[in-house]
Formats: C-alpha cells, sequence, structure tokens
C-alpha cells in the first residue's frame, strides 16, 4: 500500500472496519456451509470453521496494522484521552500545567 493511500485509511476507519468486518463474516459463513455440506451439524460446522479460521481479532488488528500508520492513530487516541480527562477537572490541568510552565 503506498504512502498516500494509508493516509487516506486514516479517515475511511469507520467504514474499513466495517467493510473487514463484513468480509470476515461472509467468510466464515461459507466455510460453516462447506462443513454442513460435508455432512457436520451446524454447530460443529461453525465450531470447527472458527477454528480454521484462527482468531478473528487477531486477523482484524493485523488487517488493521498493514493498512495504516498504527503510531499515528495510537497518538491521536492519546491525545483525544488526554484532552477527556482534563476536561473532567479543569482546575487541576490548569494547576499542573501551570507548575510545568514555572519549569
Amino acid at each position: 500500500m503506498n504512502s498516500w493511500k494509508r493516509f487516506a485509511a486514516l479517515f475511511r476507519r469507520k467504514q474499513l472496519d466495517a467493510d473487514m468486518a463484513e468480509e470476515m463474516r461472509l467468510h466464515l459463513e461459507r466455510r460453516v456451509e462447506e462443513n454442513v455440506a460435508n455432512g457436520m451439524s451446524p454447530e460443529e460446522a461453525r465450531y470447527a470453521a472458527l477454528r480454521a479460521f484462527g482468531g478473528v481479532e487477531q486477523a482484524k488488528e493485523l488487517a488493521r496494522e498493514q493498512r495504516g500508520w498504527r503510531w499515528l492513530e495510537q497518538l491521536t487516541q492519546d491525545f483525544r484521552n488526554a484532552v477527556r480527562q482534563i476536561s473532567k477537572s479543569p482546575r487541576f490541568s490548569a494547576v499542573v500545567i501551570l507548575i510545568l510552565a514555572l519549569g
């Protein structure tokens, strides 16, 4: 993936995650149907499909790491969390910022 596509993926993260979840769901359903056609019960077929597919969440995380700049996503997430914490206690935050500025 070139740099421009990776940068553009940062702004379409929700859509890309939804597309990826749908694609994985379709793959699992297809594998379950194949297993049922081979004579397994639906429960056994689903369990075997999940086992063959591997960890769904791990596969999603690996795909997310490959499609974008993970460090930039984590940095923005950390920044949002910091702003949220500062807004919860503005007086304390002002005192801390003042002390750091004086230091």
